[in-house]
């Protein structure tokens, strides 16, 4: 393999490296990665702009191909995987707001998955998976508010995802007293409906289904950090899930797998060193 990278300088910076393998089981894998990013004066403020891209083919992982237990065994002769992606990314971040923009499209040929039976299947196809994430954090010396909104599209249902996926968190964050930081705030998680991977215990990974759709529920909580510089002394305060006592009860991280209630939770660290 080889590299080439510039990290030093003002204004660009970039990076591209890349191997292959001669030798042994895995004969034939290769993967190039590129990246680069820029800086500019806009304004009062700095604009940056960041290009990734890379290509790779994969080489399926052993027990992917050869495997035995109490309840499954398989022998396959899976093909290596095909990857390619790029992707790119606009920040211009201000004193006051800082948002972010990531557009990214991968391209994903003979993708493995393991099927409703338990056992791995692989996709004579490709898969093309778009995804948005936008960001814009606003800062204030009292209030804080961090954003960020996702939506991703998959073209094939062996490769589920969630089509909007959104983070919001709203906070007070000072000092009091010279010596005390406190974080007060509340912040929500939230995905829509899709037909999630489910768990399949007896061999410890997610297979696809298309029976139950889970999402379309927001998982709220409320928190308060503390941390006294002197002592080194951290605390903290939560009401995880509070939202569960209100709205209806069907909250699932997966099927079958319900999410904790609402609890209250608090603790502390504390660190005796200089």
């Amino acid at each position: 393999g080889a590299a080439l990278y510039k990290n030093q300088g003002k204004h660009i910076h970039y990076g591209f490296d890349g191997n292959i393998c001669l030798l042994g089981q895995k004969l034939g894998e290769f993967q190039v990665n590129g990246h680069m990013d820029a800086g500019f004066r806009l304004g009062k403020d700095s604009l940056t702009l960041a290009a990734k891209a890379y290509i790779r083919n994969e080489t399926p992982d052993y027990y992917l191909q050869h495997y035995r237990s109490n309840h499954y065994q398989w022998d396959n002769d899976f093909k290596k995987t095909f990857r390619f992606y790029v992707g790119g990314e606009v920040a211009y971040p201000t004193q006051w707001v800082k948002p972010k923009l990531n557009v990214s499209f991968e391209n994903i040929t003979q993708h493995i998955y393991f099927d409703h039976d338990g056992t791995p299947k692989q996709l004579d196809g490709n898969i093309q998976v778009l995804a948005a994430d936008l960001q814009c954090n606003i800062q204030t010396p009292w209030v804080n508010l961090d954003n960020s909104i996702v939506y991703q599209m998959s073209t094939s249902d062996k490769l589920p995802l969630p089509p909007l996926v959104l983070y919001h968190n709203l906070y007070y964050h000072g000092t009091w007293v010279k010596v005390l930081d406190v974080q007060i705030g509340v912040d929500m998680r939230f995905f829509t409906k899709y037909y999630a991977p489910i768990l399949n215990p007896a061999i410890g990974q997610f297979c696809i289904q298309n029976e139950n759709k889970i999402g379309n529920y927001p998982v709220i909580n409320a928190y308060a950090n503390f941390y006294v510089r002197k002592l080194r002394l951290k605390l903290f305060a939560q009401y995880q899930h509070f939202n569960a006592s209100f709205m209806n009860k069907q909250y699932f991280e997966m099927p079958s797998y319900p999410m904790a209630p609402d609890m209250f939770r608090a603790g502390l660290a504390w660190h005796f060193y200089k």
